[in-house]
Formats: C-alpha cells, structure tokens, sequence
C-alpha cells in the first residue's frame, strides 16, 4: 500500500469519527461505545434461564457479573496474548480491552439463584425460573 492510500484511510477514519462524533451533538462516547461486545446467547429449559457468553482466553477474575431480576450485566477486560515486542498483523479479528454485555431477563426469575460458571472459554450465567428474590443488583462470583 502506497504512503498516499494509507493518508486516504486516515483522512477516513478520521472523518467517519467527527461525523459520529457531531452526529451525537457533540457528546463523547460513552462506555458501551468503547467496549467490545461478546456473542451471547440466552435461553430457557423448563427450570431454568440460562445466559451464555464467550469469552475464550479470559481470566474469571477479569470479569465482573451484576444481576437483577430484570438484567444481567458481564463486564471486564480481556487482555491481549499475543505476548510483548513489537508485531505486524496480517489480520487481527480477536478483540482485546474491555467489553460489556447487558442481557435483558425476560421470564420470572429469583435473582439470588443466580449462579455463574466459566467452562472452556464460555461464561454461563443461571438463573431459576419463578418469583423469588426481588433484591438489588448484586453481583455473582465465577465458580469453576
């Protein structure tokens, strides 16, 4: 690639972020807007509701999980593994930094059953169905 088509790509970029950034009046991005978001998956069995979230190559204790009876929050960091040193990627699809996922429950759920496990790279966060504890959002430690 010439030095000219990567001063192209800047002046892009450049543009496509103060279009975003007047489009939203002026507002800087706000954490949703910086962070990367996992795949998630959210079903139920007869019992149970049941979030999935991937999340390969993470440290548990890299990841923060907040429940209500009306939402779940997974947050953290996922670091980059590539290693130190300098690098030259030839593609780069992997995401690093930190990420959030709100997940809205849309059954009954008792929040305080909640339960979270970290499985070969997943993240399952389980719930049981019905009415139960109507309490704050509280956060769930990662078992294993």
């Amino acid at each position: 690639m010439s030095r000219r088509n990567r001063t192209g790509d800047l002046e892009e970029i450049f543009e496509i972020l103060v279009t975003s950034y007047v489009q939203k009046g002026g507002v800087i991005p706000g954490e949703s807007d910086l962070c990367w978001r996992p795949a998630t998956d959210a079903y139920e069995t007869e019992e149970h509701f049941i979030v999935q979230v991937d999340l390969a190559g993470m440290d548990p204790a890299q990841i923060e999980v907040l429940a209500d009876k009306n939402s779940l929050v997974v947050r953290g960091i996922r670091q980059e593994s590539s290693g130190p040193g300098k690098k030259h990627f030839h593609k780069m699809e992997i995401n690093v930094g930190p990420f959030v996922r709100k997940v809205a429950i849309t059954v009954d759920v008792d929040s305080s059953s909640a339960t979270a496990q970290y499985r070969s790279g997943f993240l399952y966060v389980t719930f049981r169905k019905g009415t139960g504890n109507m309490g704050d959002r509280r956060q769930i430690s990662i078992g294993r």
